[in-house]
Formats: structure tokens, C-alpha cells, sequence
């Protein structure tokens, strides 16, 4: 840094004081010296000549030090000025004494209006805590102190600031605090993005891990209600009937049986692993034949409005588990209403990509793949869902109300995950929801209904059937079911053991009904065995797990049937009619 220049009034004061000792010296020369000699007189004029150059020449340094220091002096307040970050100092009543222009640019305000202002001022109400703790601390201890904390614009605008802090004093001696302030409000948007990404990469790890936990529990659930439902079964029909007898009591469980069935299949459906038939269908005439059986079920203080428009969009899908969508999002549309007066509005109507709302998708990971796509809306006058209830609407047997309200939203995620939908939700405490579901659209024409077929007889068997099934139980029950068909039954327990039988018993067995997880040979793999030793054997495969995750293989032997667990007489009946009739003819996969 160049030396300061001396101000002019000390200038004039060094003048006088020379011109006073020149006076003092002239005064003190003796009378006695006379006048000086000429080389004395040269002499005294070249060293007087010598100092005015010297002190020209120091004037010169010290004009040149003042322009460096005026730059140098302009260069530090436009590098305070205008620098990226906002720079501040306040007072221990935390009062602004000085700020520069680019805290005023971050704040909105004129710099000549933030001098006097408190800082606290600018800081949203919600972080004034915040604010007073970081203060205290540095007050408190004098060390620097670092804090995020939002402020708000004069405009109203909020944005995060880090704020970074340092006790310092001030010229006379006062405590002072100089801070420096930046907008962190785009890398905390990434930090949350980056946290909502990883939460929701969890939250998918997690539910992989359920989904295939879940899958197994069924697996084995219905290996065991296939147990029991064919004992049911098979009793319930050696059995007199009457309203009071035996036989009416095995019904009744039989029917328990049936619905424990039905939870496990709308398990397999939450987890997109439900099969089912699908055709081009409009939207609006599924949901229109639905209505009856809504308004029978709906309380009375409920009015249900409709738009359905015809002809609507056109789904391919499934028309009850469509049918199943709606009633579960009135369902659960009227329960939120209550016991007073309300409305309940369903519409259908063609949606784009582009209408689907952003947020509250469900599942999270879902993006569109199509252009175009069905919207069945429904919209209630309810109490509304809190936000930090939405995450869990979708969870199984989740209710705000009671315990155990069953699967009914879980199914209708389920259902539109397996048809490459998605679920969305707009609600609030106090102002009712809006469920939309969206399907993609079809550009396939809706049929004309078919005439409806008289019901096939049970079968009536003759000949052997090759049973193939790992677990004892499961195999004499399904043995004691073909033998009531009046079929010979030859049982292995493994693939192994079945080739053995086939080799034996080769012209006699008509087809093989075969579980498909077994261990050792697979349902699979016993499957091409026996067809290596006859490429007509008809094959029917059997499994706990849905038919869609056991078809989705990549084998080149296929059965003719497939029928999943528990299976009752009719079914078994349908599915070896359906196999002896069609010889090596194999399933679509």
C-alpha cells in the first residue's frame, strides 16, 4: 500500500516552521564572518539547488503515491460493491451500519434504505429462531458462526441464504458483526432433489423386496387353501344337503376358503402380478353398468354425479378389474364424506401425457409411454386427506379411520401399475380429494358384446392322468379331486420320479397335471423331460404364483392349461376338457 500524502494544511505548517529556523539561523551567524567569498557563496547555492531537487522529487513520489492509493482505494469498494456475494455489518443490536450493493440487488432494496434497518427484518418468521441462536452463539463466544436461514424480498419473494459471521469491532471501539451472504437457494434444491431421489430409491428397493416376500407368502398361502378348499369340496359332495347338515356347514367354509382366495389374489394383484384376460373396452359404458350396484351401496345422504361421456375412451384391460377400480375409489370416496350430506362425482374423459398432474403420482417412478390415455376421475366433497397422509393411501389394509380397512386402494395401484397407468391425488384437510387414474388408451374398436354360451358339464374322465407334486397334502388332495372326475391317478412326488412312472405306464397316461416350483426338476423342466419321451403328452402347469409371473419364461416347451392355486372341481374339470381336447396345442404366453 503507497504512503499517505500529507494534507495541505501540514504542508503550510512545515513552510512556517522553516521559514522560522532560516530566521533563528540567519540571526545566530557573527557580525565577525563578513560578507561570503564567491566560492562560499557557490558552494551554499549548489547544495540549495541539490535540496530543491530532492524535495521535488519527493513531492513527485508523493503525488504519484496519492493516485495509486485513490486507485487502489476505488478498486476495493467496487470489488465490496459488486461482488457475488453480499456483504454487511451490523451492530450488537443487530442493526445494518453498512451493506453493499449486491446484498441490496439479493434483498430488493436500495442500499441507502437497509443502513439503520435490523437484518431481522428480511428473515421469514419461521427461521427467526434460527437467526437469534446464530447471534447468541457469536456474540457469545467470538468465534465465527455459519447458518442457513431463508429471508424474503422486498417483492415478497423468499430464497435460502448461507449466512457466514465474524465479531470484529469497529473503528471507535464497539462491537461490531461483519457478515458475508450468499443465495444457496439453487444448491439446496438440488441437495432436496438428490434426498427425494434417493428416498424414492429406497422406498423401491423396499418395495422390490416386499413385492417378491409378498409373492412367496402367497405361493404358500394357496398351495395350503388348496389343501383345504378341495377336502371342503370333496366332502361337501359326499354329504346329504340340507340348510342345517354337515354339508351346509362345509359350504360355509368353503366360502371362507373362496374369499381368503380372493385376498390373496387381490395381494397379487397390489403387486402387479395378478393374469388376467384383456379386451378393447369403453371406459364410460364399463362404469355406466356399474352404477346400479354403486347406488344400491352408497349412503343415502350421498348423491352420486356422473359424466360419462359416449362413446368414451377406449382401455384394453380387464372389465371387472376395472369395475373393481371404481367401486373401491367410491367406496372410498363416500366413507371420507361421513355422515354428512356430500357428493360424490365420477367422470371419464380423454386425457394427454401432458395433463397428467406432477406430483402425488403414484407409483413414483412412473413415466408416461404413451400419447393418449383414459382418465377416470373421482372426485368427493369429503374431509379430505392431510399431506402427510398421502404417501401411505396406497399401503394395504392403511386407514385413517379404522384399522384394517382392507385393500381396496391397493388394488386400484396395483391394477394400474400392471396396465402402465398411474394413480394421482389432489387433497387437503378440510377440502375433500380428487383420485384420478389414468390408463393408456387403445386405438383397437370396442366389440359387440358376445352372445352369452351355455356352461360347460363336468367332465366325466376316463383313462390315467400323471400327477406330479412336490407337497404330500396338496398331492392327495388333488388326487382325491381326479378321481372324482373318474380319472386314474398315478402320483410323483418330483420329476424324477414322474419319468420313472411315464416310462411304466407310457400308453396308458392321457396328460400330466404338473406343479411348476418344484426341487430338484422344475414344473419346467419335467415338463420337456416327458416330452422328450412323448412330444404329444398334453401338460397342465399348476402354481401358487400368479399365471403371469410363471408364464413369463423364456422355455420352449408350453403346457395347454395353466391353473393357478387353489383350484376347485370346476376349473379342473374346465382345464382337462380344454387340454385333452387340444393335444399340443400350448398356451399363449
Amino acid at each position: 500500500m503507497a504512503e499517505k500524502k500529507a494534507p495541505s494544511n501540514q504542508v503550510d505548517e512545515l513552510r512556517k516552521r522553516a521559514e522560522k529556523i532560516a530566521r533563528e539561523n540567519a540571526a545566530s551567524t557573527p557580525e565577525g564572518l563578513g560578507p561570503l567569498s564567491p566560492d562560499a557563496a557557490r558552494s551554499i547555492l549548489h547544495d540549495l539547488s541539490v535540496h530543491q531537487i530532492e524535495l521535488e522529487m519527493q513531492n513527485e513520489e508523493l503525488r504519484r503515491a496519492q493516485v495509486e492509493l485513490e486507485t487502489s482505494r476505488a478498486r476495493y469498494f467496487d470489488l465490496y460493491d459488486l461482488a457475488p456475494v453480499g456483504y454487511l455489518t451490523l451492530n450488537e443490536q443487530g442493526l445494518i451500519l453498512e451493506a453493499n450493493l449486491a446484498l441490496a440487488n439479493l434483498l430488493g432494496v436500495a442500499r441507502g434504505a437497509l443502513v439503520r434497518q435490523p437484518f431481522s427484518r428480511f428473515v421469514v418468521r419461521e427461521d427467526q429462531e434460527v437467526y437469534y441462536r446464530h447471534r447468541k452463539q457469536l456474540l457469545e463466544t467470538g468465534t465465527p458462526q455459519v447458518c442457513e436461514l431463508r429471508l424474503t424480498k422486498k417483492d415478497g419473494t423468499r430464497f435460502w441464504a448461507q449466512l457466514e459471521a465474524t465479531a470484529a469491532h469497529d473503528a471507535d471501539g464497539s462491537p461490531v458483526c461483519r457478515a458475508v451472504l450468499s443465495d444457496v437457494t439453487e444448491r439446496r434444491r438440488v441437495e432436496e432433489e438428490k434426498a427425494r431421489i434417493e428416498d424414492q430409491r429406497q422406498q423401491l428397493q423396499k418395495a422390490e423386496s416386499l413385492h417378491r416376500m409378498a409373492a412367496a407368502i402367497a405361493h404358500r398361502f394357496n398351495n395350503l387353501l388348496q389343501i383345504v378348499m378341495a377336502n371342503l369340496e370333496l366332502a361337501a359332495r359326499d354329504l346329504p344337503r340340507n340348510e342345517t347338515g354337515p354339508a351346509a356347514k362345509l359350504t360355509a367354509a368353503m366360502q371362507a376358503s373362496s374369499k381368503a382366495a380372493e385376498i390373496i389374489g387381490q395381494t397379487l394383484t397390489y403387486l402387479g402380478q395378478a393374469f388376467v384376460q384383456r379386451a378393447p373396452l369403453d371406459l364410460s359404458d364399463v362404469c355406466r353398468r356399474s352404477l346400479p350396484m354403486l347406488e344400491a351401496a352408497i349412503p343415502k345422504d350421498v348423491v352420486l354425479e356422473t359424466d360419462l361421456r359416449c362413446p368414451g375412451p377406449t382401455i384394453n384391460a380387464n372389465e371387472d378389474q376395472v369395475q373393481q377400480i371404481l367401486t373401491s375409489l367410491v367406496t372410498n370416496a363416500w366413507e371420507a364424506i361421513g355422515d354428512v350430506r356430500g357428493v360424490v362425482h365420477v367422470t371419464v374423459r380423454t386425457a394427454s401425457a401432458a395433463d397428467v398432474p406432477a406430483a402425488r403420482r403414484f407409483p413414483a417412478d412412473w413415466q408416461p409411454l404413451d400419447s393418449a390415455y383414459a382418465c377416470l376421475e373421482v372426485v368427493d366433497s369429503g374431509c379430505g386427506i392431510a399431506q402427510k397422509d398421502v404417501e401411505t393411501l396406497f399401503d394395504p389394509f392403511y386407514s385413517s379411520k379404522f384399522l384394517g380397512r382392507g385393500l381396496g386402494l391397493s388394488v386400484v395401484l396395483g391394477i394400474a401399475r400392471t396396465h402402465g397407468g398411474v394413480v394421482t391425488v389432489q387433497s387437503g384437510a378440510g377440502r375433500g380429494s380428487t383420485f384420478r387414474v389414468f390408463l393408456p388408451a387403445a386405438r383397437e374398436k370396442v366389440p359387440h358384446p358376445a352372445q352369452q354360451t351355455t356352461e360347460a358339464p363336468e367332465i366325466r374322465g376316463t383313462g390315467t392322468v400323471l400327477l406330479v407334486e412336490d407337497e404330500e397334502l396338496v398331492r392327495s388332495a388333488a388326487a382325491a379331486m381326479l378321481t372324482h372326475l373318474g380319472f386314474t391317478v398315478l402320483e410323483a412326488g418330483d420329476g424324477l420320479e414322474a419319468l420313472r412312472l411315464f416310462r411304466q405306464h407310457r400308453r396308458e397316461i392321457r396328460c400330466a397335471l404338473c406343479d411348476s416350483t418344484m426341487p430338484g426338476m422344475s414344473g419346467w423342466e419335467t415338463m420337456a423331460a416327458l416330452r422328450k419321451l412323448a412330444s404329444d403328452l398334453p401338460v397342465i402347469l399348476t402354481s401358487g404364483y400368479s399365471e403371469a409371473e410363471v408364464m413369463a419364461t423364456s422355455h420352449g416347451e408350453r403346457p395347454q392349461a395353466f391353473l393357478s392355486k387353489p383350484y376347485q372341481l370346476k376349473r379342473l374339470s374346465d382345464a382337462l376338457a380344454h387340454t385333452l381336447a387340444n393335444k399340443r396345442q400350448g398356451v399363449a404366453s
